[in-house]
């Protein structure tokens, strides 16, 4: 009896954990979409947010909710830009589909913007003319060590202003910091159930079908027709940032610029690494941004 009763406890937990396993990955969304490139339709925020589209809602999209996470943090991606899905995540009542990292703003992002002034403790010289004042029965001598305890005290204040103003400037840059950071981060869509999502709706088709509004999935062909074998000889190689491409590896762009300058490193809470690299190419500055060692956005500008 009491095997028959730990047999069904074992299964009862293999049950659980296959159960869990395809919740995981239900009817191959995840690997469907993961890597695939995409054309917005609207900006996106710069922010782990995202756009939340409530599927069982005649309008999905609650317009001034987004307009306030615009103006809040930018646009990460604007319309018209071509992205990478970089991560799908399904749970009981939500399917998060990740763009370029999925958004800035995660447990591992600061996004503090302020910096505190260091305080400036007594000195174990001010500390002294405290004490020699307390027990110096001479007044002329009392009003001495005042005036070196007063010169003191004015030297501390100075310090604490110079570390307040230094402060503040430090504040100033971290909040630039912040605002560069929110618009190479990403972003993401919340498609939301008012419930758990119903089996037959966990489908890639569905998924394509509620974000058609807002994102192509038809992404425009790279590259074109070969030149005429006449001409092959002559066609001039092309410089190493036109043929950087979303989607390519580090050492392939490695390859093309050389070792780079990586700037900052961060995981997601779904353990995608994002990492960002600055390559010097001529008189060019480039910065690529990677997520899973793949490229997912970059820029370019004069050095």
């Amino acid at each position: 009896m009491l095997r028959s009763a730990q047999n069904a406890i074992g299964l009862a937990m293999v049950i659980c954990t296959l159960a869990g396993s395809a919740q995981s990955d239900p009817n191959g969304i995840q690997s469907y979409f993961t890597g695939k490139e995409v054309v917005l339709k609207i900006d996106m925020p710069g922010t782990q947010q995202g756009v939340d589209l409530r599927v069982n809602k005649d309008q999905p999209m609650n317009w001034k909710e987004y307009s306030n996470r615009l103006k809040s943090n930018g646009a990460a991606i604007r319309k018209g830009d071509t992205a990478r899905v970089t991560g799908v995540v399904v749970k009981n009542d939500r399917i998060e589909v990740q763009l370029d990292g999925g958004g800035f703003g995660t447990f591992l992002d600061d996004s503090s913007t302020t910096v505190n002034a260091k305080a400036v403790d007594k000195s174990d010289y001010e500390k002294r003319l405290e004490k020699q004042i307390s027990n110096t029965p001479d007044p002329d001598q009392k009003r001495a060590l005042q005036r070196d305890l007063d010169r003191e005290r004015a030297r501390r204040r100075r310090q604490e202003d110079n570390n307040q103003a230094a402060a503040q400037v430090a504040s100033q840059i971290k909040t630039q910091q912040v605002a560069e950071n929110r618009l190479r981060g990403g972003s993401r869509f919340n498609l939301r159930w008012a419930g758990p999502i119903p089996a037959d709706q966990q489908t890639p088709a569905t998924v394509m079908k509620l974000l058609a509004d807002y994102v192509s999935f038809d992404t425009p062909q790279q590259g074109g027709e070969p030149p005429p074998a006449a001409m092959q000889n002559t066609v001039a190689v092309a410089p190493a940032t036109a043929q950087l491409k979303r989607g390519m590896k580090i050492s392939e762009v490695t390859a093309l610029f050389g070792q780079g300058r990586q700037l900052s490193e961060s995981v997601s809470n779904e353990g995608l690494k994002t990492q960002t690299f600055q390559y010097l190419s001529g008189d060019q500055k480039v910065e690529v941004i990677y997520v899973e060692g793949l490229v997912v956005r970059y820029s370019i500008s004069s050095n």
